[in-house]
Protein backbone atom coordinates (compact mmCIF):
# COMPACT_ATOMS: atom_id res chain seq x y z
CA UNK A 1 0.00 0.00 0.00
CA UNK A 2 1.65 3.67 -1.34
CA UNK A 3 1.45 6.68 1.12
CA UNK A 4 -0.09 9.35 -0.44
CA UNK A 5 0.65 12.77 0.68
CA UNK A 6 -1.49 15.75 0.00
CA UNK A 7 -0.55 19.68 -0.45
CA UNK A 8 -2.87 22.44 0.33
CA UNK A 9 -1.95 23.06 -3.78
CA UNK A 10 -3.64 19.92 -4.86
CA UNK A 11 -7.49 20.61 -4.39
CA UNK A 12 -6.84 24.63 -5.57
CA UNK A 13 -8.87 23.63 -9.30
CA UNK A 14 -11.36 26.13 -9.04
CA UNK A 15 -9.87 28.77 -7.26
CA UNK A 16 -8.38 31.37 -9.01
CA UNK A 17 -5.18 33.70 -7.80
CA UNK A 18 -5.94 37.38 -8.68
CA UNK A 19 -3.56 39.84 -9.05
CA UNK A 20 -5.05 43.25 -8.17
CA UNK A 21 -3.55 46.30 -9.18
CA UNK A 22 -3.47 48.74 -5.91
CA UNK A 23 -3.06 51.71 -8.77
CA UNK A 24 -6.51 51.57 -9.78
CA UNK A 25 -7.63 52.75 -6.21
CA UNK A 26 -8.17 56.66 -6.21
CA UNK A 27 -5.90 58.80 -3.96
CA UNK A 28 -9.43 59.71 -2.10
CA UNK A 29 -10.45 56.17 -1.66
CA UNK A 30 -6.58 55.77 -0.43
CA UNK A 31 -7.02 58.47 2.40
CA UNK A 32 -10.56 57.76 3.05
CA UNK A 33 -8.73 53.59 3.79
CA UNK A 34 -6.02 54.92 5.80
CA UNK A 35 -8.37 57.41 8.14
CA UNK A 36 -10.80 54.33 8.64
CA UNK A 37 -8.16 52.29 9.89
CA UNK A 38 -6.50 54.94 12.01
CA UNK A 39 -9.50 56.24 13.32
CA UNK A 40 -10.16 51.96 14.62
CA UNK A 41 -13.56 51.85 12.54
CA UNK A 42 -12.47 49.14 10.43
CA UNK A 43 -9.07 46.95 10.48
CA UNK A 44 -6.93 46.46 7.59
CA UNK A 45 -8.14 43.02 7.83
CA UNK A 46 -11.72 43.75 7.23
CA UNK A 47 -10.08 46.40 4.92
CA UNK A 48 -8.15 43.88 3.09
CA UNK A 49 -11.45 40.97 2.73
CA UNK A 50 -14.25 43.94 2.18
CA UNK A 51 -12.35 45.61 -0.81
CA UNK A 52 -11.01 42.51 -2.19
CA UNK A 53 -7.09 43.71 -1.85
CA UNK A 54 -4.19 41.13 -1.74
CA UNK A 55 -2.93 39.10 0.64
CA UNK A 56 -0.01 41.15 1.47
CA UNK A 57 -1.89 44.26 1.89
CA UNK A 58 -0.41 45.39 5.30
CA UNK A 59 2.70 46.31 2.91
CA UNK A 60 1.04 48.23 0.60
CA UNK A 61 -1.69 49.95 3.82
CA UNK A 62 1.75 50.90 5.28
CA UNK A 63 3.37 52.80 2.16
CA UNK A 64 -0.50 54.45 1.76
CA UNK A 65 0.06 55.45 5.88
CA UNK A 66 2.77 57.37 5.25
CA UNK A 67 1.63 59.37 2.15
CA UNK A 68 -1.72 59.88 3.29
CA UNK A 69 -2.20 59.61 7.06
CA UNK A 70 -3.49 63.23 8.53
CA UNK A 71 -1.76 62.87 11.53
CA UNK A 72 0.18 65.92 11.61
CA UNK A 73 2.53 67.11 14.19
CA UNK A 74 2.50 70.43 15.31
CA UNK A 75 4.93 72.12 17.85
CA UNK A 76 4.04 75.38 19.03
CA UNK A 77 6.26 77.41 21.12
CA UNK A 78 5.26 78.70 24.48
CA UNK A 79 3.70 81.75 25.60
CA UNK A 80 5.75 84.33 26.45
CA UNK A 81 4.91 86.14 29.70
CA UNK A 82 3.41 89.07 28.22
CA UNK A 83 1.20 86.62 26.26
CA UNK A 84 0.00 84.83 29.73
CA UNK A 85 -0.72 88.22 31.26
CA UNK A 86 -2.95 89.25 28.33
CA UNK A 87 -5.10 85.65 28.77
CA UNK A 88 -5.38 85.83 31.96
CA UNK A 89 -6.60 89.79 31.67
CA UNK A 90 -9.51 88.33 29.14
CA UNK A 91 -10.21 85.87 31.23
CA UNK A 92 -10.99 88.32 33.84
CA UNK A 93 -13.11 90.15 31.42
CA UNK A 94 -14.79 87.30 30.52
CA UNK A 95 -15.97 85.99 33.45
CA UNK A 96 -16.87 89.75 34.40
CA UNK A 97 -18.59 90.24 31.08
CA UNK A 98 -20.48 86.60 32.16
CA UNK A 99 -21.66 88.21 35.47
CA UNK A 100 -22.93 91.12 33.91
CA UNK A 101 -25.06 88.70 31.51
CA UNK A 102 -26.01 86.98 34.47
CA UNK A 103 -27.31 89.85 35.97
CA UNK A 104 -29.05 91.37 32.69
CA UNK A 105 -31.23 88.25 32.56
CA UNK A 106 -32.21 88.66 36.15
CA UNK A 107 -33.53 92.07 35.53
CA UNK A 108 -35.31 91.12 32.43
CA UNK A 109 -37.11 88.30 33.99
CA UNK A 110 -38.09 90.69 36.82
CA UNK A 111 -39.18 93.38 35.13
CA UNK A 112 -41.13 90.73 32.62
CA UNK A 113 -42.70 89.28 35.73
CA UNK A 114 -43.96 92.73 37.00
CA UNK A 115 -45.64 93.22 33.64
CA UNK A 116 -46.94 90.21 33.63
CA UNK A 117 -48.37 90.66 37.47
CA UNK A 118 -48.99 93.86 36.81
CA UNK A 119 -51.30 92.76 33.69
CA UNK A 120 -53.05 90.31 35.59
CA UNK A 121 -53.70 91.92 38.75
CA UNK A 122 -54.64 95.95 37.77
CA UNK A 123 -55.97 94.88 33.96
CA UNK A 124 -53.49 97.20 32.02
CA UNK A 125 -52.39 97.16 28.90
CA UNK A 126 -48.39 97.69 29.60
CA UNK A 127 -47.08 95.31 26.62
CA UNK A 128 -48.02 96.96 22.82
CA UNK A 129 -50.18 94.84 21.16
CA UNK A 130 -48.13 93.35 17.83
CA UNK A 131 -50.21 93.97 14.51
CA UNK A 132 -53.10 96.18 13.25
CA UNK A 133 -55.57 95.64 16.65
CA UNK A 134 -53.61 98.17 18.46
Amino acid sequence: MEEQTLNLTDNMEGFQQVSVDLKQYETSFRRWLVQEIESERMSWQEARSKFHLPYRFDNTYREWQKRYSQEIILSLPLMTAEERINLKKLEEKNKELEKQLELAQMRLTAVNTMIDIAEKEYKLEIRKKSGPKQ
